[in-house]
């Protein structure tokens, strides 16, 4: 297949483009021309342009699908710019949506579970959710995909990366203390990313489009327990904090991921383990406190 990504610096974006690659597919990697550096994707051919810039819809041309995980993917960078997150989430993808449906490709928009409360919780989910509103009134051929927590290589925390299972990998290699603040037993669905890209490949192939879809492992952690293995997959002697306290609307809920895409997601334990083996290879791991 022919495919754009775009967001192809960031975490799931540059390994959707390395694993499909591998699987044989043709890929345009895509990154805004202020993307910041990342060591992982440092080897990729980009195209620098903004997902929101009309020009970069000739680069659809002639492709099956666009990838799109250009965004705010913060739900404090969120709070901070609610119109920014906006633009980000919801106006870059009628960008794309106007160039799928002039050139018949088909469009994957990256959500989040967050977007399915009513109301949504915060800036994030409101503005993943207008974005899925685009892709659900637009004419071209959309399919939504509610996103869990989605870990794995790539998802650097030294990098900036926000993840939950990145941000305790990193505390545990540094020797610093894991703080779980709010309900410490506030669930999440981690998901292996190298067990999301093949799904991504399979809704394109099937033409499964004007859909939406949760992808999940279907299995719901607490942060505490999925803490308790990162730290003992390492090795490590960190402690974990958990002071309580207020937090950010929308932080402190687990969410209910339900039904959705057939994903084959293998254990957390294995997929963590895997994780913290590319974790420790990576150049920013070197170097720093050990176990």
């Amino acid at each position: 297949m022919k495919l754009m990504v775009t967001g192809a610096s960031g975490f799931i974006g540059w390994r959707a483009c390395v694993l499909l690659r591998e699987a044989g597919h043709e890929v345009i990697p895509v990154t805004r021309p202020e993307s910041r550096r990342r060591a992982a994707s440092a080897e990729l051919d980009f195209v620098r342009i903004d997902a929101g810039d009309p020009a970069i819809r000739d680069l659809v041309a002639g492709r099956d699908a666009v990838l799109h995980f250009a965004g705010q993917p913060s739900p404090a960078g969120a709070r901070e710019d609610p119109a920014g997150a906006v633009r980000e989430n919801a106006g870059t993808t009628l960008n794309l949506l106007e160039a799928c449906e002039e050139y018949g490709a088909g469009l994957i928009y990256p959500s989040s579970v967050r977007a399915a409360m009513d109301p949504p919780p915060d800036p994030y989910a409101m503005s993943k959710r207008l974005g899925e509103h685009a892709c659900r009134v637009h004419p071209a051929r959309a399919t939504i995909l509610r996103m869990s927590s989605i870990f794995g290589p790539g998802q650097v925390a030294w990098e900036g990366a926000t993840g939950a299972i990145a941000a305790f990998a990193a505390r545990a290699i540094d020797g610093e203390p894991i703080v779980i603040p709010g309900d410490p037993r506030r669930t999440r669905d981690f998901l292996y990313v190298d067990d999301l890209v093949p799904a991504l490949a399979e809704i394109v192939s099937e033409e499964r489009w004007n859909q939406t879809l949760t992808v999940a492992s279907g299995m719901n952690t607490p942060l505490i327990e999925a803490a308790e293995l990162v730290v003992k997959t390492l090795g490590s002697d960190t402690s974990i904090e958990t002071p309580g306290g207020d937090l950010a609307p929308g932080e402190n809920e687990s969410y209910d991921t339900g039904a959705g895409l057939r994903v084959h997601a293998r254990p957390l334990d294995s997929a963590v383990n895997s994780y913290v083996d590319w974790l420790r290879r990576h150049p920013a791991a070197q170097g720093r406190t050990r176990a």
